[in-house]
């Protein structure tokens, strides 16, 4: 007689599944949409004001590479030509701030400015379509897109110490 209890089979099913489905189908709460947004407009209004930090700058990278993995899942398609805009527009930032080695604020030009300010209306566009589980998986999906090329991930639960 064996002293081990049977295991239990994978597709048994927990006593609240459906509890978690419908967490994970439901759309977030609007004060949590706000909450998301948030952090995006702040750097943005930061960096129209010429203003902006390299922490508020790579928040909003960290948004476009998000925003690129929602229109790879298919949830919101067609935004494609104004996501890469706004990443050209980031790295000609990136590029003057960092004449110098060091960073600088630097103010924006008009086609910098247009193009994220696009991508900041069309992000808060695409999180409005998504379910939770749909947001967490671009999350993650970006974020392994991001470790993946060698470069260093910080999500935005982790920065409660680093002031922006």
């Amino acid at each position: 007689m064996s002293r081990h209890a049977p295991r239990r089979p994978r597709w048994a099913p927990t006593a609240d599944t459906m509890a978690i489905a419908k967490r994970n189908a439901a759309k977030p709460a609007p004060a949590d949409m706000a909450g998301a947004l948030q952090g995006v407009q702040t750097a943005f209004r930061a960096m129209r004001e010429g203003v902006g930090t390299q922490v508020q700058w790579s928040v909003l990278a960290g948004s476009l590479d998000v925003a690129n993995a929602i229109g790879r899942q298919g949830v919101v398609r067609g935004l494609r030509e104004h996501l890469a805009s706004a990443h050209d527009a980031l790295q000609s930032i990136w590029r003057r701030a960092l004449l110098t080695r060091a960073w600088h604020a630097t103010p924006l030009h008009y086609y910098e400015l247009d193009a994220l300010q696009t991508f900041v209306d069309l992000y808060a566009y695409q999180l409005g379509q998504l379910g939770r589980a749909e947001f967490m998986r671009a999350v993650d999906l970006a974020t392994g897109q991001i470790r993946s090329s060698g470069a260093r991930v910080t999500l935005a639960r982790d920065m409660a110490g680093v002031a922006a």
